[in-house]
């Protein structure tokens, strides 16, 4: 998993894509990057190791740019090192991506076939030699990317920024969340709410199979068949405005030791005024029913084995 943030804007972007980027580093902590667009030519930076460490790279070799993306890292092909770090950039594309593309050997064998030199292990890499590809001379960047979702399997959110092209982002989703901010004379990319939070009350989600091709101006959004279409636009929710890892070293410290007020929080909502009882949603009645499924991986797992204890002892499930 991995956390992706994109941003046209009206001022230099990379603070702002650095700030998103911390609520989002408990989607990775192998390295992290950023691409921006200055007087039209694509500029990168990336370093190893959590967030902090492209922080401080920032201040030694600041980016300029009113256009860029942004990624943190949790590695699946490739090791972390500077060279796999994202954003990928290859000519005139670079792109950051969160998910696996699964036939990317395939298509990367094909592409050093073809003469396209790769700088990095990761599946990513590929997609931005398809798109620099698809390309051309003259062609547009939206049916370049078309053409290059059509190659790739797997599942997959992706941001694309064009060198050339300052008032332009495209992103795609596969998937992988992927959600639009909107502003006032900017636009806003993110892997979910939490990155946006801060910048926007304004928020759409891309559907399975959406791609959308974004301008300061708005966003125009297409389905898997290339129709355009309408996304609800909501508020983000509360919580996306306190993704703060607060005085814990990180986010999964701060998850556990806030496991019991998250607890109450969400027991609450059930429990009746006077909190002597709970009442279930639209009076779910457990005599009623015979048989219960629960659905998980990881730790979650164990969770659900707990929770098979109480739902069998106390609902005799």
């Amino acid at each position: 998993m991995c956390g992706i943030v994109g941003i046209l804007g009206r001022h230099e972007v990379a603070p702002l894509i650095l700030e998103s980027l911390k609520r989002l580093e408990y989607r990775g902590y192998d390295s992290a990057g950023i691409a921006t667009l200055h007087e039209g030519r694509l500029g990168r930076r990336v370093a190893l190791g959590k967030l902090i460490a492209l922080s401080d790279l920032l201040v030694r070799d600041p980016i300029r740019g009113q256009a860029g993306i942004g990624h943190t890292r949790w590695a699946t092909h490739g090791a972390p090192s500077e060279a796999n770090a994202h954003p990928h950039v290859a000519g005139r594309v670079a792109v950051v991506h969160n998910g696996i593309v699964e036939n990317f050997r395939a298509l990367r064998a094909e592409l050093e076939a073809d003469g396209r030199v790769f700088a990095s292990e990761t599946d990513t890499e590929v997609v931005t030699h398809l798109a620099d590809r698809a390309l051309g001379n003259d062609a547009d960047p939206l049916e370049a990317v078309r053409a290059t979702l059509a190659r790739l399997e797997g599942a997959f959110a992706l941001v694309f920024l064009f060198e050339g092209h300052p008032d332009l982002m495209i992103a795609a989703r596969r998937g992988s969340p992927l959600a639009i901010g909107y502003g006032s004379g900017e636009m806003y990319l993110g892997s979910d709410a939490m990155a946006l939070g801060p910048l926007t009350h304004r928020i759409a989600y891309l559907e399975e199979g959406d791609h959308a091709r974004l301008t300061r101006a708005g966003a125009e959004i297409f389905d898997a068949s290339g129709a355009p279409v309408r996304r609800e636009v909501h508020a983000p929710p509360a919580e996306a405005f306190h993704a703060e890892k607060g005085p814990y070293k990180h986010f999964m410290a701060k998850e556990i030791h806030e496991q019991p007020s998250a607890i109450a929080g969400a027991l609450g909502h059930y429990l009746t005024a006077d909190r002597r009882a709970v009442a279930l949603p639209g009076g779910l009645d457990f005599g009623a029913v015979e048989r219960l499924t629960l659905v998980a991986c990881g730790t979650a797992h164990y969770a659900c084995h707990v929770a098979k204890y109480w739902f069998e002892s106390l609902a005799r499930l």
